[in-house]
């Protein structure tokens, strides 16, 4: 019987360590983000050596995108992103955050492409953390109030993203 509690107690005690360092880690504290809730706020360190802030695009829609460059889907959606930049000028604050990669890699595959719009680097998950999702590319869409109006996990051709987006923005701006 005492052999049991102590095998308990071990037990218990290993599952409260290990919470306890997901805790710590980020892991998906900030829980699922939903349609109509407020945006999270962040600030990131940019490919191009600047920086981002969210709340610095209040009073523009956000389309905020995380991605990877070996995510096929993330890459081919790509070529909406500077049309969108297009179509909604000022209107629009478009920000890629890059999901787990050093700064290298996100500068040379943005160079072979010759995609200008801004990278947001999370080599340490943490802005990733704030908006939790079961896969990437996954894209959400922001009002100019900071309220979350659309979200989209994963990506279809890059035209067809381009008008589900358009639609999505339209949304956020009216």
């Amino acid at each position: 019987m005492k052999t049991k509690i102590c095998r308990t107690c071990s037990a218990f005690f290993l599952l409260l360590a290990l919470c306890l360092t997901l805790a710590a880690c980020g892991g998906d504290e900030a829980g699922p983000i939903r349609e109509g809730d407020a945006c999270r706020d962040f600030t990131a360190a940019l490919a191009d050596g600047g920086s981002f802030t969210l709340s610095d695009h209040e009073g523009q829609a956000v389309l905020l995108n995380f991605w990877a460059t070996w995510c096929r889907p993330c890459v081919g959606e790509m070529p909406a992103f500077p049309r969108l930049q297009e179509k909604y000028g000022d209107q629009l604050c478009l920000v890629a955050v890059n999901c787990g990669e050093d700064q290298e890699t996100v500068e040379r595959f943005m160079t072979a492409y010759g995609y200008t719009f801004p990278v947001a680097l999370d080599p340490e998950g943490t802005v990733s953390a704030l908006y939790p999702t079961s896969g990437i590319p996954y894209t959400l869409v922001i009002d100019p109030e900071g309220t979350v109006t659309h979200i989209e996990t994963g990506a279809g051709d890059a035209d067809g993203m381009f008008e589900l987006y358009s639609e999505a923005i339209d949304k956020a701006l009216n």
